[in-house]
């Protein structure tokens, strides 16, 4: 009995202190709380489980990841072991590795190098292991997101006089005060990317990605001749489905896919302004993908482009429209094409272009003066065998100088030969580029291209210069001739010696020439 009544008093205390507590926290929360509790809590939870519940399926990918690779470094090792080659068509445990893979050839016919690929294929895929191990860095999104680059050392010999050392287009004469030389190095021409997976939305996948360089222009500072300026090159948001895909961002133009393969020309593609017709401006793209047999297939894209102009910002501080941007209406992109699934396969296409440009009050004029650009490309990749490929561009058009065309001119300005009044009139332009790839081995590959844009003379005589007229008013033809040997020691490692000549033509006269000496030293990440 006495020892029943201490855990009867020990019993009472507690239940009456649980009691309490209850009763003081109902005192405490107002009548609204009292009733949100459960649902507030019921928020809670969904928000935690949906949490768990991507994190989980995040894990899963990752554990297959991790099994995937695992079992091919067990079969590389094994193959290591008995002396055998890599086989032809790996694992896709490569596609699983979470960074780029090499643009290299895939050759098996030497022993000596497919030991060594194999090799460095057992480095990455332990690195990747060791990645897999680590605890991953997150967006506030809870997807996956990815840093890029490409730290890019450029040290550069030019003889002859150029409008830009760090990355000459145009070849300018010689004056009196100006030399005819030059020696200097550039890290501007780094590019740093970062890419992102988003969620499934209305059936597609989702994805965006921003790239940047350092070539907006130069600090200013005492050594500002080497510390370049951050400048975005491209963005994207993109939504993919089976067949469909839909892109927004900044982008190189529809009509023009390819470009030469140089380090020493990343700020802008090799061969711009010779034949190679870019710019990075915002659009949106659509694209449409038949598949046909043995997967090749056919594609139909669409664009809307906000077409830049070349040489009308004259304000350095505001954007200032351009002459498409003041027709108020979108440039129209439209390409067709037909290739194979393999990034190394057959590929051709055929594309058209159309924008309008308006040049209100132009030299005293009362109205506007329009003019209609227009272009008609076409590209081409030809495989001749895995050591050959044959790529190029070509295009014939009006006002282009938005996109490198009539050496970055759209219309030739001046005085009627008739009536002496101010006169504007279009530029028509022809051009393109061809490149020729040889591929030794897995590590080494060289490219020769050769590339010209051709302002028609006949459009620069229907007007008389103005006395005030600049020299790149009256630059006419631009060619350029690229040689480079591209070296990979490792796989993100690249050592590429390249030479370039060009050769620049005003409407009359000789040309000015311009010999290009570059090396690169390049780390890919």
């Amino acid at each position: 009995m006495r020892a029943c009544i201490p855990n009867s008093l020990a019993g009472l205390f507690l239940a009456s202190a649980v009691a309490a507590g209850h009763a003081q926290t109902s005192a405490s929360l107002p009548p609204a709380a009292a009733v949100q509790g459960p649902s507030v809590l019921e928020q809670k939870i969904e928000s935690i489980s949906a949490a768990l519940v991507a994190t989980q399926q995040q894990l899963e990918q990752s554990q297959h990841q991790i099994q995937e690779l695992q079992q091919e470094l067990r079969q590389l090792r094994e193959q290591v072991a008995a002396g055998s080659a890599v086989p032809a068509h790996p694992a896709t445990a490569e596609a699983s590795i979470p960074f780029p893979q090499p643009s290299i050839a895939t050759s098996s016919s030497a022993p000596p190098a497919a030991t060594a690929s194999t090799e460095e294929r057992i480095e990455t895929l332990e690195a990747a292991l060791k990645l897999h191990d680590q605890t991953k860095v997150e967006s506030n999104s809870k997807y996956p997101v990815r840093l890029t680059g490409l730290i890019l050392f450029n040290g550069f010999l030019n003889k002859g006089l150029a409008d830009n050392i760090d990355l000459p287009a145009v070849a300018l004469h010689q004056t009196s005060t100006s030399g005819n030389g030059s020696l200097g190095a550039t890290l501007r021409q780094t590019i740093l990317g970062v890419e992102g997976n988003g969620p499934h939305f209305l059936g597609a996948r989702t994805s965006a990605d921003v790239n940047f360089d350092f070539f907006s222009g130069i600090s200013y500072t005492s050594y500002g001749t080497s510390a370049g300026v951050v400048r975005m090159r491209t963005a994207g948001i993109n939504f993919d489905w089976s067949n469909d895909s839909l892109q927004v961002g900044m982008e190189a133009p529809l009509i023009s896919p390819l470009s030469p393969t140089s380090f020493a020309t990343v700020a802008e593609p090799s061969l711009a302004g010779a034949g190679n017709l870019w710019a990075w401006a915002p659009q949106l793209r659509y694209a449409h993908r038949f598949t046909l047999q043995d997967e090749n297939h056919l594609q139909f894209e669409f664009g809307l482009w906000d077409s830049p102009a070349a040489g009308y910002n004259s304000n350095q501080l505001f954007r200032s429209a351009s002459p498409a941007e003041l027709a108020e209406q979108p440039a129209y992109e439209t390409r067709i094409s037909y290739g194979s699934p393999d990034q190394r396969g057959l590929e051709i296409g055929a594309s058209g272009y159309y924008s309008r440009q308006a040049y209100p009050g132009y030299q005293g004029y009362n109205g506007t003066e329009n003019l209609d650009s227009w272009a008609g490309t076409s590209d081409w990749k030809l495989p001749l065998s895995h050591r050959f490929e044959v790529s190029g561009e070509g295009y014939r058009g009006r006002s282009i100088g938005g996109l490198g065309g009539g050496v970055y001119k759209d219309a030739v300005t001046g005085t009627s030969p008739i009536s002496g009044a101010p006169a504007l009139s279009g530029l028509n332009a022809i051009g393109g580029w061809s490149q020729i790839k040889t591929r030794f081995g897995q590590s080494t590959e060289t490219n020769l291209s050769i590339g010209m844009d051709d302002g028609f003379a006949s459009d620069f005589h229907t007007v008389v210069p103005l006395a005030t007229a600049t020299v790149a008013q009256l630059r006419a033809r631009n060619k350029m001739v690229v040689g480079d040997l591209i070296y990979r020691p490792r796989t993100y490692i690249i050592l590429s010696p390249e030479y370039r000549r060009i050769w620049t033509w005003p409407i009359t006269g000789a040309p000015a020439t311009l010999d290009i000496f570059t090396l690169s030293f390049g780390y890919e990440f």
